[in-house]
């Protein structure tokens, strides 16, 4: 009998080692954010949960106070039972050596797979449910070792004191690149769309983009004259179809002010108006003025426009509220724009595309494909536009998911955009990203032209959004020609 209650109690022992391994490592695990998402829908067990997290170091220490217990105590009980089995037999010494070792193994074995790695394995894979299952007995736990907790606990902080590591001042934060392999990692399990992980990184290159790459330049503004006819304004109007339109009046050398549409309408003006008693205050900023704070401004003040100078003053351009907002989701196109959509195809050359690179990074992988490029193709110097591609603030590929990298930026003084494709044999690392880009689609467009890279951003987030065809015959494509038709009929079809 006695050999019975030995073994209940080195099951029992062994799945409370579990237990506590597997508290261990789920209340780690489980994301912040999602146990906010258990609470607010109506979990009650995951507002205990949330009550340990915000004392995780002391339930960290109820786990391995109960680790460390339970191994003791499973030790002890295995001994006794290999004593229980062997006494009062008569075995020699081999004999004796060896039955000591096969217990011993398969003591440790069950205790290091069942105790620690099966537990540990589950609170990984399944952490938000292990979490909750643990919650309500960790917490019996923790007021059964209470006595026992403070002592160790003031213990273990004097010894840190000693190494001189502090406790810390905030919660643990994430580098930008870490949302970044966050956000990618995400995707690529379906939890969101490739466009939206565009949107996400248009959101984190935003913080460095400049007015001037927004802006529209002065040449292509329309604006309103008190000098001219209002017939002249009027045929403006008509032909531009905007709804806001900076006045120019007589004397200024820049636009006074902004006038719209709608106080036309509402003042009953439509046939002769006062420009000047319409006018609307306009912002004014600089070319090289950041767009974040610009967006703010705008969203304080409820002025959605401002005029753009360069540094010695001089009006150069003009940036809409509009403007800013497609800088992150694209271009916005409303119901009078007839603009025609901007396709890859025509800023891809087949010269430009080049399969099978060896490469180890995406620096070599460029490199090599400018090399390969006809000068007369390439709308710049190789070096300028290595150059251009490593000016962007950070890692020089935003890496996409699905083994797709984009290295992109744009460029003062180029005419039209330019499009590059690079598949390599290796995949190669990205710095936003552990993960291997086995495709680039290198992308340059003039500065001055912000809707153009922008359309051409949404136009690949398209063509790779929404086929897996796309991207299954880029990969196998065997010439240049037949990755211009798979792009070709690719962006034909998300047209049609």
């Amino acid at each position: 009998m006695t050999i019975v209650w030995l073994f209940i109690s080195l099951v029992l022992l062994l799945g409370l080692n579990a237990f506590f391994v597997l508290a261990e490592f789920a209340i780690v695990k489980v994301r912040p954010s999602r146990v906010e998402e258990l609470i607010d829908s109506g979990n009650k067990t995951a507002k205990i949960l949330a009550q340990i997290q915000t004392n995780l170091d002391e339930y960290l220490s109820v786990c391995q106070v109960g680790i460390t217990l339970a191994s003791i105590a499973l030790g002890m009980v295995g001994k006794n039972t290999i004593d229980v089995l062997m006494h009062n037999q008569q075995y020699s010494l081999f004999r004796y050596a060896l039955a000591m070792t096969v217990s011993f193994v398969l003591v440790s074995g069950s205790h290091i797979v069942l105790g620690e790695q099966v537990p540990k394995y589950i609170a990984i894979r399944i952490a938000d449910k292990a979490a909750l299952w643990c919650t309500r007995p960790l917490r019996f736990f923790r007021h059964l070792f209470y006595p026992f907790l403070g002592l160790l606990t003031w213990l273990a902080n004097a010894i840190l004191r000693m190494l001189g590591i502090s406790k810390p001042t905030s919660e643990e934060t994430h580098s930008e690149n870490e949302l970044r392999i966050i956000l990618d990692h995400s995707q690529e399990r379906g939890m969101m769309s490739f466009r939206r992980l565009l949107f996400m990184e248009n959101v984190f290159d935003f913080g460095a983009l400049l007015v001037r790459d927004a802006m529209r330049p002065q040449s292509s503004v329309k604006c309103f004259d008190t000098r001219s006819p209002w017939s002249d304004n009027l045929r403006i109007i008509r032909e531009s179809r905007f709804t806001r339109y900076p006045l120019l009046i007589e004397g200024y050398e820049k636009p006074a002010g902004l006038i719209h549409l709608k106080d036309l309408i509402i003042k009953d003006q439509l046939d002769q108006p006062d420009l000047i008693n319409l006018i609307r205050p306009i912002l004014s900023t600089s070319e090289n003025a950041l767009l974040e704070p610009l967006l703010v401004e705008m969203q304080k003040k409820r002025i959605h426009a401002a005029l753009v100078t360069n540094q010695n003053g001089a009006w150069t351009g003009f940036i809409t509220l509009e403007d800013i907002i497609e800088e992150i989701v694209g271009t916005i196109r409303d119901e009078f724009e007839d603009e025609e959509p901007v396709r890859l195809i025509d800023a891809l050359a087949i010269e430009s595309i080049h399969l099978n690179l060896k490469a180890d990074n995406a620096n070599d992988a460029i490199t090599q494909a400018l090399s390969r490029t006809p000068q007369e193709v390439l709308p710049l110097s190789p070096k300028q536009i290595i150059q251009a591609l490593t000016d962007r603030g950070h890692q020089i590929v935003v890496y996409l998911g699905d083994g797709i990298g984009l290295p992109h930026a744009r460029v003062e003084g180029l005419k039209k955009p330019f499009l590059m494709f690079l598949r390599l044999k290796k995949g190669i690392t990205c710095e936003s990203s552990h993960d291997k880009a086995r495709m680039l689609f290198v992308l340059l467009t003039p500065a001055g032209q912000p809707r153009t890279h922008q359309k051409i951003l949404a136009a690949l987030a398209t063509l790779l959004q929404e086929s897996e065809y796309v991207k299954d015959r880029l990969l196998t494509a065997r010439t240049p020609t037949q990755i211009m038709d798979v792009i070709r009929t690719g962006e034909q079809a998300s047209l049609d």
